[in-house]
């Protein structure tokens, strides 16, 4: 078993043993009940604590006993796990006799119960030889002896079930070390505890995935909650924190151990003092969003070795047994919201603090680590105590009024709650006011009465008639006003990360209010997570940060760039990059796309070049797994002083020289250059389109509306990577009505480029941005943006080359790294207009492979150009369809080779030096129309150029294929059977063998192999086109695929189809064959499913088949296929009237001259009383149907047309995908 399951496991026997416990205590699920009269007193008193806790959570939770019991359930739950997991932890580390594991050598007992038994014979006979009564004194040991709130008796959520109970869930914990796959060492990891934690939080995580609700503040740590890998930890603490120190004491050699040997790697160590020294029990770190504590909990050991460091070297006046004691009272500060977290940090420094005290050693009293999970009165009931006696103006009296509410909200924001900054916001901007002095000396008086009335009124809160849950609250809110009052010398953090467009209502309108000026840190939670490290960092601190990597390029985070470069200076960056193995491999999770890094607030060195580590390159690639590895490397390379290809060194004010800051640390001073010339902004306009706000409504495939009479334009959604042309399959409604509703509640932004032609391109997938042209007479998406020429520059055939190009693919990748471009992204892309001979070449290229294109496409049933199949019939059909692949991979290898060419000509506009030009064609790849061909493959496709009458050569590319280097020794292909298999297409083919398409052709043409999956779908096609050809002749457009209907059978139909099409019996039988199933039994089985599932085209629209397939069930008493074109309610009546009626007479009378006097004849009567019985429920299932009031519509589109079919069970395959159903039956259009 992994890890987590037996968390859960554990979680669940907690869980269920204090639900138990709760119920004795008459807390029972739906109510409170009285206690019987004899109930003990000690009894009497946990239900009174209990109640109270209750109490309080129902405060918050509506007044919902349900909810507020369930709530408590889940504290105490995790504090018994949180209690019990940390012995476990404590006696591996042997600080103490096993509490927790049981050996055979003590009668299954851990050695200190059985130690406890010989003091407490009378135990013996108890319940589980005395367990529950064992623990409790251990747990009272753990709180009087070393100082552990958590084992206080009085703890708030402290409770025990049964000793039955206890006894299966120890033994639960004690088979995690003897599990082979979590080790018997587990225990002893700093970091166990905090593993523990994410696992224990699943339940919920899942729960908030699954509910698809936006992320509100009670949420934020289930849904960005990630635990940061142990030496990304090292290397931000010890880059931050150590590298401080040194700073102070440049000679210090606390960055050696014992042996010598480097122990801590801090890039650009100082080799003179350049901070002043302080006392080390002043110097203060804090990880405002804390979770587990795992930087503070590494940041202790760091700590003690510096106070170890300051005794041995500067001869400190410090006592190695008080250091533990120093570290948790005076250097180490955290914040969460959520408690669970909060209890398992101070746990994890109080055990940190046994282990290193000594025997002499005093433990901690306290921590500065704390939860903002309390509550504080309302500002109407303080307001005197603030105001009364005081001169403070309007101004002031406001200010203190929104810190109040703010330090009220701190259950919901923790650390984003900013008391400092609101009154620093008071201090006069112009320094040069004679007044200013005395102003800023009166505002220092007011900060200083305003905490001190703040602490006074927090304190006088906690008295008034609280129990010892409130209590604790208080003294939490006291810690919290002090944090937030406190200047700290390093920030650490691994901060949430919601996105602005999953904030819940409270959290986006506080992070608006708070975030989003004078600069915006609101586009999401860890942009103001890096404002608030910022803030709580001194003047000359140090901040260190891990979180996606999105901040460094995407226009909405351009504020937080501009900050970091005008206010801070970045010593150390590291660019990890997408790692879809996750970054973390050795700890799970955090499946983004990370970037982490240490900030200087000293301006003094603001002038001193930033390094960068770049890791990015080795994403999606077999190296990937080495990116942990290549960093470390790198950073030891960086303290020796050694060379390293990762690594990257420049001013940071470089990074200024390109709009909206992207650091871009990467390229040359002269690439950078090009930036500052004409962008594409200034030359093209580049617009979003429309937003419908309801999709489902109004836009439809071009296959849904033939023969609408509504008005349909053509509208480019994006859609799957295409360039050149293609996937304008989508037509939006444009009825007056329909334009009007979307004014109102969806979005016609930029109406003034409707209509109007240019370029078009899909911004998301792994693919890459692919871009295409743009018909006149046609409407776009927000997802479907388009490029359109001004007067500035208007070669639309050039633009579309250039947006195709490996240079524009890299800038674009260089501006935003995600798989999504942005409109903001191309419009930061420099352009430079080419020479009229370039311009000339490259439209030609591109206008070719714009028809290469159309004509590919309209070779499949996909396109609204399809005429015919590419399947001819002029000789067999293996041959057929082998001379269609040779024909259009030849067609294809054209494309590519004219986009060698271009982007050979639009490398030379640029004029990149031979650097630059490598940077770019490593990052991107050579385009496959440079590699190397064979002599033989050379000759064969210039000979099959000369007869190709289709699409013409130009000179340009026999010259180029002239020049290609010759390599008799090309790779064997022996996998064409891949081709055209999972989007696996000719010119990902070709990039994957690195060949160039021309021999790669003539390898294939060479193989006579025909790509089984591709082949198919032709098949498949041709049979799709034959059966719509022959629904359009019938009458009714409905076809029965049983016998004995009245009319011919559908298989019948489509061989005769296609003889009337000039197919021979030969060929239709080898169309057949590739389809790879007997028609009567494809038609009964597998069509529909392929048909819906080939037309599923765009991830958020339904499946649409224009061709339905009915069935009455499993017993087949009756199977019609349908035209959408023909369908409507008269058509139901029809299939009621004719088809079910007919169907049962033939039955019927079948059933009458079956001879029931043999086997067989039993057998068949038997079926066909099924399908009678079948088919009546299928006749009741019309019924239903038309009595509902179901008058289907051509332009309601297959989705609400086909929903209520799915829904009674009338279709052979569900099209539609439970959500999709549930919206279609609900539509109100």
């Amino acid at each position: 078993m992994k890890l987590i399951d037996h968390v859960l496991h554990i979680r669940s026997l907690i869980q269920q043993a204090i639900d138990n416990r709760f119920s004795r205590l008459g807390l029972e699920g739906a109510e409170e009940k009285e206690l019987p009269e004899n109930t003990s007193t000690g009894s009497r008193e946990k239900r009174n604590r209990l109640e109270a806790i209750i109490a309080t959570h129902k405060q918050a939770l509506g007044n919902d006993y349900a909810e507020a019991r369930k709530e408590t359930i889940n504290e105490c739950t995790f504090t018994l796990f949180n209690r019990l997991a940390a012995l476990k932890v404590m006696e591996d580390r042997e600080l103490f006799p096993e509490v927790i594991r049981r050996r055979v050598e003590h009668g299954n007992l851990s050695y200190a119960h059985k130690q406890w038994l010989e003091e407490h014979t009378d135990e013996r006979n108890a319940e589980r030889m005395g367990l529950k009564h064992f623990l409790e004194d251990k747990f009272q040991e753990l709180s009087e002896n070393y100082k552990i709130p958590l084992y206080s008796p009085d703890y708030a959520y402290a409770m025990l079930p049964t000793a039955d109970e206890l006894f299966e869930i120890i033994t639960a914990f004690n088979e995690i070390e003897q599990d082979a796959d979590c080790g018997a060492d587990i225990w002893k990891g700093d970091d166990i505890l905090g593993w523990l934690y994410e696992n224990f939080n699943t339940v919920e995580k899942l729960e908030l995935k699954d509910s698809g609700d936006k992320t509100e503040y009670d949420k934020v740590s289930l849904q960005s909650q990630v635990y940061t890998p142990q030496w990304v930890v090292k290397f931000l603490v010890d880059n931050t924190l150590g590298k401080m120190y040194l700073e102070m004491y440049p000679e210090s050699n606390f960055i050696y151990d014992e042996d010598g040997k480097v122990k801590y790697l801090i890039a650009n160590a100082p080799t003179s003092q350049m901070r002043h020294p302080k006392k080390l029990e002043e110097i203060k770190l804090i990880d405002p969003a804390c979770g587990s504590g795992n930087f503070l909990i590494y940041a202790f050991s760091l700590f003690y070795d510096l106070y170890l460091n300051q005794i041995d070297q500067y001869d400190a006046d410090y006592l190695r047994r008080d250091i533990p004691k120093l570290i948790v009272e005076n250097n180490l500060y955290g914040v969460d919201l959520d408690e669970r977290a909060v209890q398992l940090t101070q746990i994890a420094l109080f055990i940190k603090a046994m282990q290193l005290k000594g025997r002499r050693g005093v433990m901690p009293a306290y921590t500065h680590v704390v939860s903002t999970h309390f509550e504080l009165p309302e500002y109407s009931k303080v307001k005197d105590a603030f105001i009364s006696g005081s001169d403070w103006n309007e101004a002031q009296q406001k200010t203190i009024h929104s810190i109040w509410e703010d330090l009220r909200a701190a259950y919901k924001f923790g650390s984003l709650i900013r008391v400092e900054e609101q009154l620093d916001a008071l201090l006069p901007v112009d320094s040069s006011d004679m007044f200013a002095n005395q102003w800023k000396a009166d505002m220092f008086d007011f900060k200083h009465q305003m905490i001190t009335t703040l602490r006074n009124q927090v304190h006088q809160w906690t008295g008034e008639g609280s129990n010892e849950y409130s209590l604790a609250k208080a003294n939490d809110a006291i810690t919290f006003l002090d944090i937030l009052s406190t200047k700290f010398d390093v920030a650490v953090a691994n901060p949430p990360y919601t996105d602005s467009a999953d904030f819940g209502t409270e959290l986006k309108e506080f992070v608006g209010a708070n975030y989003s000026k004078p600069l915006k840190f609101n586009s999401n939670l860890y942009a103001c997570f890096i404002k608030r490290c910022c803030e709580l960092a001194g003047d000359d601190g140090k901040v260190g940060m891990i979180h996606p990597m999105t901040f460094m390029y995407i226009k909405t985070f351009e504020d937080v760039r501009k900050y970091m470069l005008n206010h801070t200076h970045i010593n150390l960056f590291v660019e990890y990059g997408p790692d879809s193995t996750n970054m973390f491999n050795d700890s799970g999770g955090f499946a983004s796309a990370p970037s982490f890094y240490v900030l200087g607030k000293n301006k003094d060195v603001l002038s001193k070049d930033s390094l960068f580590i770049s890791l990015d390159q080795y994403t999606r690639t077999p190296q990937e797994k080495y990116k942990k590895q290549y960093c470390l490397e790198a950073l030891n390379d960086i303290v020796a002083n050694s060379q390293n290809k990762h690594v990257y060194q420049l001013p940071q004010s470089k990074l200024k020289g390109i709009k909206s800051y992207p650091f871009i640390y990467w390229i040359s001073d002269e690439f950078r250059e090009k930036f500052g010339e004409k962008l594409l902004d200034d030359v093209v306009d580049i617009k979003q389109g429309i937003a419908t706000s309801n999709n489902n409504r109004f836009l439809r495939y071009w296959w849904e509306i033939i023969g609408s009479n509504q008005s349909y334009y053509p509208y480019s959604k994006g859609g799957e990577y295409a360039k050149w042309a293609g996937n304008l399959w989508i037509y939006i409604n444009w009825e007056e009505k329909n334009v009007e509703y979307i004014k109102v509640k969806g979005r016609l932004q930029n109406r003034n480029y409707y209509f109007r032609e240019g370029i078009t391109y899909s911004g998301s997938g792994s693919k890459g941005t692919s871009f295409r042209i743009f018909p006149k007479d046609c409407l776009f998406d927000v997802g479907g943006s388009c490029i359109f020429l001004t007067d500035i520059y208007s070669n639309r055939y050039y633009l579309l080359a250039f947006f195709n190009s490996k240079i524009c693919f890299y800038i674009a990748e260089c501006l935003n790294p995600t798989v999504n471009t942005q409109v903001g992204d191309l419009q930061r892309v420099p352009f430079i207009i080419p020479s009229k001979g370039i311009e000339e070449l490259v439209s030609a290229l591109s206008e070719q492979n714009i028809s290469i294109k159309h004509y590919i496409d309209s070779c499949f049933i996909l396109d609204k150009n399809f005429k015919s199949s590419p399947i001819g019939y002029t000789k067999d059909i293996n041959s057929e369809v082998f001379s269609f692949y040779v024909s259009s991979n030849g067609y294809l290898s054209i494309s590519l080779l004219n986009e060698a060419i271009i982007n050979g000509k639009i490398f030379d506009v640029y004029e990149l030096s031979t650097h630059d030009r490598q940077m770019v064609l490593d990052k991107e790849g050579l385009p496959v129309g440079d590699y190397s061909v064979s002599s033989q493959a050379k000759e064969a496709y210039k000979e099959w150029l000369s007869i190709n009458t289709k699409f013409s050569a130009s000179q340009e590319v026999l010259e180029h294929i002239d020049s290609l280097e010759i390599n008799e020794e090309q790779p064997h292909i022996d996998d064409f059977e891949s081709l055209y298999q999972n989007n696996n297409g000719w010119e990902k083919f070709c990039i994957k063998h690195k060949m160039n398409p021309i021999e790669v052709w003539y390898q294939f043409k060479n193989a006579g192999i025909l790509p089984p999956q591709r082949t198919q779908v032709l098949a498949f096609e041709l049979i799709t086109d034959v059966i719509r050809s022959v629904l359009a002749k019938d009458d009714d457009g409905v076809i029965p695929l049983t016998e004995r209907m009245g009319e011919e059978q559908l298989a019948g139909r489509i061989e005769q189809e296609l003889v009337e099409r000039g197919y021979n019996s030969a060929q239709i039988s080898q169309i057949i064959q590739l389809l790879g199933t007997p028609l009567d039994k494809y038609l009964q089985d597998k069509f529909f499913k392929q048909l819906s599932d080939h037309l599923n085209l765009f991830m958020y629209l339904p499946k649409t088949p224009f061709i339905w397939h009915l069935t009455s069930g499993p017993h087949h008493a009756i199977e019609l296929y349908i035209s959408i074109y023909k369908w409507s309610r008269d058509t139901l009546f029809r299939i009621k009237s004719v088809y079910i009626a007919n169907r049962e007479t033939a039955l019927n009378d079948r059933l009458s001259g079956v001879d029931i006097s043999t086997a067989n004849g039993k057998l068949e009567a038997a079926e066909l009383k099924e399908q009678l019985k079948e088919l009546k429920a299928f006749a009741e299932k019309i019924d239903e149907l038309l009595a509902s009031g179901y008058d289907p519509k051509l332009d309601d589109g297959v989705g609400k047309n086909i929903a209520p079919l799915q829904k009674a069970g009338l279709l052979s395959y569900e099209v539609l995908n439970a959500g999709q159903l549930k919206k279609y039956l609900n539509a109100d259009w």
